[in-house]
């Protein structure tokens, strides 16, 4: 008999090559965790809903997504646009779904190799080609226990959606914007942590009156939101550090 596999995502090389290794249902639409129960294999790919614990816990098996990042790096949103402008790791990730978001354990990764002159489209159109030829590649051995799942190692990065926004004026020609001309100059990351810094500034002397006030509970998200930006800050030295550019 047939596994019994279900495509989260938009329908690509990956769910036409699992149509012939089992019997296939393909969905874009929010699913419910009774029918992931119904599935032997479950997919993710492109995937815009988040599978929650309880979509993971009625899997009979790991849920496995297609990253296109080397994961703990460029985990969430906009990952190939992240590795250039922070210059991370580059490559694919098949890992499996957790409560977290690109988190899970790795079942296999590779880096990927880019040319000079490549776009933000023509590397992104090259990740795809290379997750689906690393899932292709290794799907029987992952559904026969030859490869097995490993741990994440190292804090990596993640990013939202809206953290793209303040870096859209690199994107001189959109999508077509050479992956060269992303990185930022030494002033340009400078002008970065001076935003970073006025806005944490706030942070801290709201904390302040809070805490102030013997509210600690009230003062815990703010005490959050700092740590966020000091984050944001390290990372841009990292960038300062280590960038090539004179400007």
């Amino acid at each position: 008999m047939k596994d019994k596999i279900l495509y989260l995502g938009t329908e690509s090389r990956v769910s036409e090559f699992l149509n012939i290794k089992g019997e296939l249902t393909v969905t874009q639409d929010r699913i419910t965790p009774e029918a992931i129960s119904m599935f032997d294999w479950i997919i993710s790919y492109g995937y815009r809903y988040i599978l929650k614990q309880e979509h993971i816990s009625a899997a009979k098996r790991d849920i496995l997504n297609l990253h296109i990042s080397y994961l703990p790096y460029n985990r969430g949103a906009d990952p190939n646009f992240w590795s250039w402008v922070e210059n991370t790791p580059k490559g694919v990730t098949i890992h499996a779904i957790d409560k977290g978001i690109d988190t899970g354990a790795v079942y296999i990764q590779e880096y990927t190799d880019f040319d000079k002159e490549e776009t933000l489209s023509s590397s992104y159109q090259k990740l795809k080609t290379h997750i689906e030829d690393l899932f292709i590649k290794n799907f029987e051995s992952i559904r026969d226990f030859r490869i097995l799942p490993k741990s994440q190692k190292g804090d990596g990065t993640f990013h939202f959606s809206k953290d793209r926004e303040r870096y859209n004026h690199l994107l001189t020609s959109g999508w077509n914007t050479k992956v060269k001309d992303l990185k930022m100059t030494d002033l340009q990351i400078i002008d970065e942590v001076e935003k970073v810094r006025t806005k944490n500034n706030k942070n801290w002397m709201d904390i302040l009156r809070v805490a102030f006030k013997h509210a600690p509970e009230e003062a815990r998200p703010i005490l959050a939101e700092i740590n966020k930006s000091d984050g944001q800050i390290s990372k841009l030295l990292d960038q300062l550090a280590n960038n090539n550019n004179n400007n």
